[in-house]
């Protein structure tokens, strides 16, 4: 469903859950508050771009994560923050979820993924072929320093 500026801190918190799973292979540690940053979710809860969009993963009538889109740049859209909490994970909830938000926006979709994270590759690729068949292609970004680089994968539906 829609997340609207009303939703700021389901999101804030869900978006808390997600820099902390990743905390682990990005070297991220908590602000002095026990916070992490999150620069997506903060261009989503400050309306700076209103082509930044968020929604809530709901399974069941519960809340169950978040997916937030941008543009990456003309006519190329991207998955900006997604996140499922662990007790959906591999019930078919977030490749659902993938699945209707990829089909709001047809056109070229780039992914971003990290390629040390085999269940993320493998949920990606799911989603591609569910969109496209297997009319999509991957490529890794060049390493960055202090943490792994990203993957993508890129497809037009």
């Amino acid at each position: 469903m829609p997340a609207t500026r009303s939703d700021r801190a389901v999101l804030e918190n869900l978006g808390q859950l997600f820099r902390h799973d990743l905390s682990e292979s990005y070297g991220l540690l908590p602000n002095a508050d026990g916070t992490f940053n999150n620069r997506p979710l903060d261009q989503f809860r400050t309306g700076a771009d209103p082509e930044h969009r968020a929604w809530l993963i709901t399974a069941a009538g519960r809340l169950g994560g978040y997916v937030m889109t941008r543009p990456l740049e003309p006519g190329v859209m991207m998955i900006d923050g997604f996140f499922v909490v662990r007790a959906l994970r591999r019930t078919g909830v977030g490749r659902e979820a993938a699945r209707q938000v990829v089909a709001m926006f047809p056109g070229r979709w780039a992914i971003g993924f990290q390629a040390y994270n085999p269940g993320a590759q493998r949920f990606w690729s799911l989603v591609a072929t569910d969109a496209v068949g297997t009319t999509w292609s991957t490529h890794d970004d060049p390493p960055v320093e202090g943490r792994p680089p990203d993957s993508w994968i890129t497809f037009t539906t």
